[in-house]
């Protein structure tokens, strides 16, 4: 079994003896380094050598202990550190100082050992809890859309079930003749392949601000307007843009994609059990949408005559003649887009 990996602290203070006794106190649970000035603390983390816990005396010359945690704060990627300020300093207003630069705690000397071990512990405790949520948080946003992502973990969205009328424009393209194509590759080849071709196309769809819904095989469901919207035809605009960059990579790529897209009122938001649900779009736009993908032609986007609208006078259009598509009672107008 290996053995359990210790966490790191940094001791700042220009007074050897208190890092001495504070070494003294925590040398046999924790990795320790220290630093006898602020400059020097600085230098250790500019080095890539972060600690888990930084232990800051306030009181020292050139640069006291307020000025370092400030310079902690600003970096990007020493922010998160959590500091704590142990020193002789014990007024109120350097306290609430203290706290205000990003202190997680404050600690006056003398201060008693076990109390300071303690705190110490606590506060790694709760670092290691974070950086779990962080990396779990990493993780789950592999499997959302940038845009749902955000809307979930900053609050706007809640996780039950509910859905609500909204105006989207839908895309879906597909790679034209991907079976014949996939038939020439063996199974690990293949996944290689779609799956470096998708992580392109996803590229493409967050440049633009939509929504990846779902892969589907080789296929792909975008839609704009939910979480957010630019509104209606910003939102048409920025979809038939990422679809003529997505033709265009895929043509680097040697194939050709089909899309087709339109703009509607759809249902949005969390669909299945009270256990088990997924963030999609429902509706009869979204199979429109889908039936033009299927009608449209090899490295063609067609659109219809509702994404026409909002698109015209900034993107360059042809009209064709009016589709008859399943499953829909009346002809779709339709637009190729040049």
């Amino acid at each position: 079994m290996p053995a359990e990996k210790k966490s790191s602290i940094l001791i700042v203070d220009d007074i050897r003896e208190n890092i001495e006794t504070l070494s003294a106190l925590l040398g046999g649970k924790y990795l320790l380094k220290a630093a006898t000035s602020g400059q020097a603390a600085l230098k250790i983390l500019s080095s890539g050598k972060i600690p888990d816990l930084i232990l800051l005396d306030i009181i020292m010359p050139e640069m006291d202990g307020f000025e370092v945690c400030e310079q902690i704060k600003k970096n990007p990627s020493t922010k998160d550190l959590p500091v704590i300020f142990v020193t002789a300093s014990d007024s109120i207003e350097e306290i609430t100082r203290g706290f205000r630069l990003g202190g997680v705690d404050y600690i006056t000397k003398p201060y008693n050992p076990e109390e300071l071990a303690a705190r110490v512990q606590t506060h790694l405790t709760i670092q290691e809890q974070k950086q779990k949520l962080a990396l779990l948080a990493e993780k789950l946003g592999r499997y959302l859309s940038p845009e749902l992502y955000r809307s979930f973990f900053s609050g706007e969205r809640d996780a039950v079930i509910r859905a609500e009328k909204k105006i989207l424009t839908v895309c879906f393209t597909d790679i034209v003749n991907f079976t014949p194509l996939s038939e020439n590759m063996d199974n690990e080849t293949l996944a290689s392949w779609l799956n470096s071709y998708l992580t392109e196309m996803a590229g493409i769809v967050v440049e633009f601000g939509g929504t990846l819904d779902k892969f589907i095989g080789d296929g792909i469901m975008i839609f704009f307007g939910d979480p957010h919207t630019r509104g209606n035809e910003e939102d048409a605009v920025q979809c038939v843009s990422m679809a003529k960059k997505m033709t265009a990579a895929a043509q680097k790529r040697g194939i050709q994609i089909r899309a087709g897209i339109n703009s509607g009122e759809c249902r949005v938001g969390n669909f299945g059990s009270e256990n088990h649900m997924s963030y999609s779009i429902i509706g009869r736009e979204v199979n429109v949408a889908s039936r033009l993908e299927s009608n449209s032609e090899p490295g063609r986007i067609l659109i219809t005559r509702s994404t026409f609208d909002l698109v015209k006078n900034r993107i360059a259009c042809a009209e064709r003649a009016a589709l008859k598509v399943k499953g829909i009672e009346l002809p779709v107008e339709t637009f190729w887009v040049n």
